[in-house]
């Protein structure tokens, strides 16, 4: 399958600098249109970038230039409409071209620049077959119902067509080895997995050969991207497959994430700019997952790769406000035996949270006035009544400090679970006072909000945390199904 070149719409244009010294020249001539402005951009993730703009004169020409070069990258001019077309940004930056306002795309032709004239040949090639393809599908799909030979002939032309463009990129691509056009093109193309000899004693083998398949193309995927080539960052496919292969490809465990991030960000380093976007890229990526157990990634990526000081780019700034957020973060990871809390109880004696015997222990941080909290708190009791037989206790854990809260909260609740709190009572200049007992639960559990749930097994190890009521009654019934 390709991973097809997107040609987008220009939602916004923002104005970006560009970079390094030297110069750029490219001359624009537009049959049809003049006194207006045109623009020079660029793609960059999900947005586009505009670094040049020039006036066009009475007879449709305009030139974008300045004593800079450009970035490599996949380009785009952008007309009043706004339409606009594509080029490339490689190490020839001084050339022309010329098209008509009629149709932009049909009458592009470029000079000084066959890296260019090959990429326009590329995206024609690509329109015209993706329309001839499309048509042959329409026609598959209308023969469904009653005529299957013809399904099948079109299914075959089908896939020929695909075919036929696979070994069109793969060719031009080998014509172009060594320049940027080249190194879109392979990225563009996913790596052949072999043909896997499977024993005719194996049963499934077509299930088996798909399972062979997809784990060539999982460890492989990359290995067609020249990551020496920091071009490839501004192109408008390069994040959307980043994302595809960290959303689609691998599983989404921490195990996995890890193996296949350090094997990326390896990759990466044959270029600093790639380098520290990857790694970036990662980092910010995991940190926004709503995915239970990801801080693992994010720990990971911070102390092997910023913390370590191999992230150069990182000020020490954000080095230490990453080193603080980890820090946080770390000791309660999945997998990890809860931290220790032995805390004061509603009853004002004192309570282990690992000396509580328990098959399964849900600890959960909450305060009576927190609205999400008055919603879940019932359902979590009700849950509590359900499981407690098979051994679950519900060990809670007040994060606030005044105890008439608390006290009114358990007198109207009446829930027989374990209470416990934070506050040892005092006094401070001769008045009733509340101070902590220096637990640092907020650290040692990252609670930065309410209800915070956590659940632990038999040896209380964290096997899922900060999740609804609604997805711990589901964890807890695939659990005990699994061990009665």
């Amino acid at each position: 399958m390709l991973k097809q070149l997107l040609f987008l719409p220009i939602a916004l244009l923002s104005l970006a600098p560009a970079a390094r010294a030297q110069q750029y020249e490219i001359h624009v001539k537009i049959e049809g249109m003049r006194d207006s402005d045109i623009y020079l951009g660029y793609s960059y993730e999900d947005k586009r970038y505009v670094v040049d703009t020039a006036p066009m004169d009475g007879k449709g020409n305009a030139v974008f230039k300045k004593g800079k070069r450009l970035e490599k990258g996949v380009y785009f001019v952008v007309t009043p409409g706004p339409d606009y077309f594509e080029l490339l940004i490689a190490d020839n930056q001084k050339f022309s071209v010329a098209t008509k306002r009629a149709n932009l795309f049909d009458n592009l032709e470029f000079k000084n620049s066959p890296e260019n004239q090959q990429f326009y040949g590329y995206q024609k090639f690509m329109r015209e077959e993706q329309l001839r393809i499309d048509a042959l599908k329409a026609l598959q799909k209308k023969n469904e119902a009653g005529k299957k030979d013809s399904v099948e002939i079109y299914r075959k032309q089908v896939e020929a067509a695909e075919n036929g463009i696979e070994a069109y990129i793969k060719n031009l691509a080998a014509k172009n080895k060594g320049n940027f056009l080249g190194s879109l093109l392979n990225a563009l193309r996913q790596p052949e997995a072999p043909a896997f000899d499977i024993p005719e004693s194996v049963v499934n083998k077509d299930s088996v050969r798909r399972l062979y398949t997809y784990e060539y193309r999982r460890d492989h995927y990359f290995d067609n991207f020249d990551f020496a080539d920091a071009g490839l960052i501004r192109t408008p496919f390069f994040k959307s497959n980043l994302d595809f292969f960290f959303q689609k490809v691998i599983y989404p465990a921490p195990d996995t994430i890890i193996k296949y991030a350090d094997r990326l960000i390896e990759l990466s380093r044959a270029n600093n700019e790639m380098f520290h976007y990857i790694t970036e890229y990662l980092f910010q990526y995991y940190q926004a997952s709503e995915y239970m157990g990801h801080d693992a990634v994010v720990v990971h990526l911070a102390d092997k790769y910023y913390l370590s000081g191999l992230a150069t780019w990182a000020s020490d700034k954000y080095k230490s406000e990453i080193k603080e957020r980890v820090n946080r973060m770390r000791h309660s990871l999945l997998g990890n035996i809860a931290p220790e809390l032995l805390l004061p109880t509603h009853e004002n004696t004192y309570v282990s949270l690992l000396k509580t015997p328990a098959e399964l222990t849900v600890l959960c941080f909450w305060e009576p006035n927190c609205g999400h909290c008055k919603k879940e708190l019932p359902r979590l009791w009700s849950l509590y009544q359900k499981f407690r037989d098979k051994g679950l206790v519900v060990f809670t854990v007040y994060t606030q400090y005044k105890r008439p809260d608390w006290d009114a909260y358990i007198a109207d609740h009446q829930y027989d679970w374990i209470y416990a709190w934070d506050g040892v009572e005092g006094t401070k200049g001769g008045k009733p006072a509340t101070f902590s007992t220096g637990s640092d639960f907020r650290t040692l559990y990252d609670i930065r909000s309410t209800p915070t749930v956590f659940l632990l097994d038999k040896n209380k190890r964290i096997i899922a945390k900060r999740m609804d009521v609604e997805t711990l009654e589901k964890i807890l019934n695939d659990r005990l199904s699994r061990n009665p």
